[in-house]
């Protein structure tokens, strides 16, 4: 796992690199654990789905198996909400986390593999969530 978060946090680092980030000091450039994917695309701001978060499972990715309290089928999906990096980092939800209701935007992100290649360049992501009122 540490080398997926590795070579994931060394290509979030590269891409987001402008010409003003390379004169940065050397502890400023330092990567934070299980930095999540950029967006490729998202639903219209303001389109929340209500949803419950029914598990968890990480391999070369992270990712929440949500299930839509409308109903429907269970799926599972990516994360890049700031909320969900903790989740990957421990490879565990925090307690609690199952018996709530959540809000989310979904959107798209790349799904890569250990070696950094992009299996899919279109797969469901939540991009960002709060608990539910």
């Amino acid at each position: 796992m540490s080398r997926v978060v590795f070579i994931g946090l060394t290509t979030l680092m590269l891409a987001a690199c402008g010409p003003a980030d390379q004169t940065s000091a050397p502890e400023a450039a330092a990567p934070t654990a299980a930095a999540p994917p950029a967006v490729a695309a998202a639903d219209p701001v303001g389109a929340w789905t209500r949803i419950k978060i029914v598990g968890l499972t990480c391999g070369d990715n992270c990712y929440l198996r949500i299930q839509p309290i409308e109903g429907g089928e269970p799926d599972d999906v990516m994360c890049s909400a700031d909320l969900c990096a903790p989740w990957f980092e421990n490879q565990a939800l925090a307690d609690g986390v199952a018996e709530k209701t959540w809000e989310v935007q979904m959107g798209k992100l790349d799904q890569l593999d250990n070696a950094g290649n992009v299996m899919d360049d279109n797969f469901p992501a939540i991009i960002a969530v709060r608990e539910a009122n």
